[in-house]
């Protein structure tokens, strides 16, 4: 994780909605020296548009300005700028006179010389980018009258000064004001920065309406994002609601950084855990003040955002931490920060400087509570999946790569609804053959599914819900046709319904017009809304080749397929019989030697005797584990003892029960034919003879002898010395030194030799455990799922096993476990009536493999036939043009590419969008 600036920021934040009840300040600004009237002085309030001019004879009435406790400043050129406090109560005169304090310099030659030397400009773009930001705002902003600014010489890396003669002027085109800043001080470390000053707001005025509805809109997105509306939505208890999450380091939990992971999901409830504020907000000293409890580093997610700079790779939203000294943040009733030096913020909200203030007499046109108190009854509750295919069919032995997108009715109540995604695989016999998990996070999922060799039916469906789902009825789950091919099976030409319009257009440049075989191809795509404004939006990306995916639409896209429909009022959520589904839940029953229930207290062992947890069976012998979240299998071993200390009786896990399948009439299987040739062209292994190293195996009592389905092996390994040569604990390290030429990559996928891809998109073999294929993982998860103990010996094919089919082609790794295993320490001769239970849990994630044609490549391929080139579905538009670019090598296939682009913007609307490469040649 990267190291963290923190900063002290002295200049107000902005807020909304000042008190409706106002006064006046009258008074006059005269010369300190002569007494005589200064004319045409700016007087406003600091950080707001509230200003005006003194008179000829330097008087000046500031009227409606707020009540309670402000700052007026006083801003004349040749003259020192101040800022004087006043107390304002409601319909009261506050009367206030001023003398300023001339410069003794003049400034007429500071103001003709626009130009200074290059180490002055080199401090100038330095002081741009920590006075201003480093936001897309902040590239917005130009500061007008630069020659005022000074900077002393004895200047560091670790300490940066600046001061200005006179106000700086700026001009803010992102957010459509003129800002004058009255630079009282200036300071920057690397572990906290100073701004302090005084700022006068003008709004900007045009009469191009779509550059007012944009100043409009960052407007808002600014407000919403600021700190400012996080600590207004604490007092209320809305926090969540306006999409920022807080999180604060668990007691006991990891105490560096460093050492936490780059996936939320994993830290979430072992080193950080949910930091609730609304338990810890207090009345301040005066009325209208609050004071909240923020001890130690704090974590905010503002999940309504997104960044493309992300902290953990699940987690695609502006992070930021902030840190308070004395563990109380003091705010006013808007948001505003009254003990600013004792704040610290670094992330996200550090970024944001003065290009991202609002005058705090902004309104933004929405109410927090109106926006946020939503019914949370059965339509309010409802939520709709979509899944985006890498394809719309594959063939025998593909992987299938998904993204999950979830709508909800009511958006703000995402945190409390499902975060289980079921996706299944079923036949047209309506056999659900392959089903997983998936955990939800802020509303999306990504996933994989193997199909194997063996599916010999053709047409398929891919279904996905929630469990919250089955009280809405199966018009609510997400399915979809999905065709799985044998070599020889063509989709022949479909005609698709039309497609919805979109509300989004994709603009795509690739960096040529056609592409030869096996070269380098760069796309940009840039998202823009009907009115031209850049999108910023959460996507999946995935391109195929045409010849090997007929380029079909088949219902639904993301652009009818996350519509949620109205529900009768009748339906109320007292009449629903499945939960929100939050976590794993397993539930069980034990029965006796009689085979009758029995409430019994027993134990629960947890992935080979690595953790336990006492339980209690109910008078049906039932019982749960709840709150579960584990990836992957996980072995439970139940035990119950008598009264002698033995074990005894027989649990059992209660089966789920799947929903009923039926396909939906607007979904409709593609059009297959056979034909002779199959698709993919056979490779023909060259005979040829290769000078390997020589390993050394000594054949030990109980390794098999008998020819095995792929032949004989290349390499054989007994398992007590594959200690020697790697880590103990690691499989795949001890395995590696003993096969002359298997290669890791840095990407952890494992080659035996220079491969051919086909669809699978794969360049690993086979990994097979006592004769059996372990499919869906990657080679390097299913090796070092084993551990290297329970080894009897591995059997490495180097060449292509032709037996296996597409799954052999870049070799095999057969292990073979010990028969027999030995008994746990814990265990004795009386507990042999354990009953062992292996659970399935959330599924794993596999990555795409990328392949590279780059000269001297560390795997270069011989046979590239990829029907699928590319799929991410970790894209993130950059905010400031609704942009992103992908990267990938075309395959040794001339027919066209189709690129299709799929995902959410920040404010719900489904994007879609495609483009067709060329055909190269």
């Amino acid at each position: 994780m990267k190291p963290f600036t923190f900063s002290f920021l002295l200049f107000l934040i902005s807020f909304t909605g000042f008190a409706q009840t106002t006064g006046i300040i009258t008074g006059k600004v005269t010369d300190s020296k002569t007494g005589e009237a200064l004319p045409f002085c700016n007087v406003f309030i600091n950080n707001t548009t509230l200003s005006t001019v003194t008179d000829m004879d330097g008087n000046f009435t500031l009227a409606n300005v707020p009540e309670g406790e402000i700052e007026v400043a006083f801003s004349f050129i040749g003259y020192q700028a101040i800022q004087k406090p006043a107390s304002i109560k409601p319909g009261g005169q506050f009367i206030l006179n001023v003398s300023m304090v001339s410069f003794e310099q003049e400034l007429s030659d500071v103001e003709i010389k626009a130009t200074r030397d290059k180490a002055w400009e080199r401090e100038l773009r330095r002081f741009k980018n920590l006075f201003l930001g480093n936001d897309n705002l902040a590239s917005q902003c130009e500061i007008l009258n630069p020659w005022v600014i000074e900077f002393p010489e004895d200047n560091t890396t670790n300490s940066f000064r600046a001061t200005a003669i006179q106000p700086i002027e700026i001009k803010n085109n992102g957010l459509g004001y003129n800002l004058t800043f009255d630079l009282k001080e200036f300071y920057f470390t690397p572990q906290y920065y100073i701004i302090a000053g005084a700022t006068r707001f003008v709004e900007m005025d045009t009469t191009d309406q779509i550059l007012k509805q944009s100043w409009q809109k960052n407007r808002e997105e600014t407000y919403k994002k600021s700190p400012a509306n996080m600590f207004r939505a604490m007092i209320q208890n809305q926090h969540n609601q306006e999409g920022f999450m807080l999180y604060a380091n668990k007691p006991g939990g990891a105490e560096t950084l460093n050492m936490r992971s780059d996936i939320f999901a994993n830290e979430l409830g072992k080193s950080v855990i949910e930091y609730k504020p609304e338990t810890l907000v207090t009345p301040g000293k005066r009325p209208g003040d609050y004071r909240i409890y923020l001890k130690g580093r704090i974590e905010i997610h503002y999940e309504k955002g997104y960044s493309t700079v992300n902290t953990y790779k699940d987690a695609p939203y502006p992070i930021s931490w902030i840190e308070v000294n004395g563990n109380y943040v003091n705010i006013n009733s808007n948001g505003i920060v009254l003990n600013q030096k004792d704040v610290t913020f670094s992330g996200d909200m550090d970024k944001r400087k003065v290009a991202t203030l609002l005058p705090m007499d902004y309104n933004p046109p929405f109410s927090l509570e109106s926006n946020t108190q939503m019914a949370k009854d059965a339509n309010g509750l409802q939520e709709k999946v979509y899944l985006h295919l890498d394809r719309p069919f594959y063939y025998q032995g593909d992987q299938l790569f998904f993204k999950a997108y979830l709508n909800y009715a009511n958006p703000t109540l995402k945190k409390e609804l499902s975060k289980v995604l079921y996706v299944e695989l079923i036949s047209e016999n309506r056999d659900v053959l392959i089903q997983k998990k998936f955990k939800i996070e802020n509303g999306q999922a990504v996933g994989d599914m193997f199909l194997p060799d063996t599916l010999n039916l053709k047409k398929y469906y891919l279904r996905s819900y929630t469990t919250w789902n089955r009280n809405y009825g199966p018009d609510t789950y997400f399915v979809k046709a999905v065709a799985v091919l044998s070599p020889y099976d063509r989709i022949a030409d479909s005609k698709t319904e039309e497609e919805p319009i979109s509300n989004v257009v994709g603009t795509f440049r690739p960096d040529k017009n056609e592409y030869k075989t096996r070269e380098k191809v760069l796309l940009e795509v840039f998202l823009k809304d009907k009115n031209g404004n850049p999108i910023s939006a959460n996507l999946s990306v995935t391109v195929t080749d045409n010849h090997y995916v007929t380029p079909i639409t088949l219902t639904p896209t993301i652009l009818n397929g996350l519509t949620i429909k109205e529900i009768p009022r009748h339906i109320t959520t007292d009449k629903f019989t499945y939960p929100i589904e939050k976590d794993m839940r397993i539930s069980g029953q034990f029965l006796n030697e009689k085979g009758k229930p029995e409430a019994i207290p027993f134990t629960a062992y947890f992935n080979n005797f690595a953790a336990s947890l006492d339980l209690e069976s109910d008078e049906e012998g039932k019982f749960n584990l709840e709150e579960m979240d584990f990836y992957g299998p996980l072995d439970f071993t139940f035990m119950a003892l008598d009264k002698k200390g033995n074990s005894f009786g027989k649990f059992q896990i209660t089966p789920r029960l799947n929903p009923p399948f039926f396909v939906p009439g607007y979904v409709k299987m593609p059009n297959i034919t056979t034909v002779q040739n199959p698709i993919f062209p056979l490779i023909q292994e060259e005979n040829k003879t290769v000078d390997l190293e020589q390993v050394t195996v000594d054949e030990e009592k109980g390794s098999s002898k008998t020819m095995a389905i792929y032949g004989r092996a290349d390499h054989v390994i007994q398992g007590d010395i594959l200690m020697r040569g790697g880590n103990s604990t690691d499989l795949l390290l001890s395995l590696k030194p003993y096969v002359p030429g298997m290669a890791v990559n840095t990407f952890g996928q494992v080659t035996l030799r220079g491969g051919a891809t086909s669809g699978t998109n794969s360049l690993e073999p086979m990994v097979m455990v006592d004769g059996a294929i372990l499919p869906g993982n990657s080679a390097a998860s299913n090796i070092n799922s084993i551990n290297p103990n329970d080894v009897e010996r591995i059997e490495v094919v180097t060449r292509m096993a032709s037996i296996m089919g597409d799954m052999g082609r870049n070799g095999v790794i057969a292990i073979f476990l010990k028969k027999g295993g030995q008994p746990s320490p814990i265990l004795n001769a009386a507990t042999a009536n354990m009953n062992t239970i292996v659970v399935e849990g959330f599924s794993v994630p596999n990555n795409f493999y990328q392949v590279s044609h780059e000269s001297g490549s560390e795997f270069p391929i011989e046979s590239d036939q990829r029907a699928t080139l590319y799929w991410n579905p970790y894209i993130i538009t950059d905010s400031e043009n609704g942009s992103f670019s992908i990267e990938f090598f075309m395959n040794d296939s001339p027919s066209p590419k189709l690129v299709i682009v799929e995902g959410i913007a920040i404010d719900g609307t489904p994007v879609r969008a495609t483009f067709v490469i060329p055909a190269g040649k």
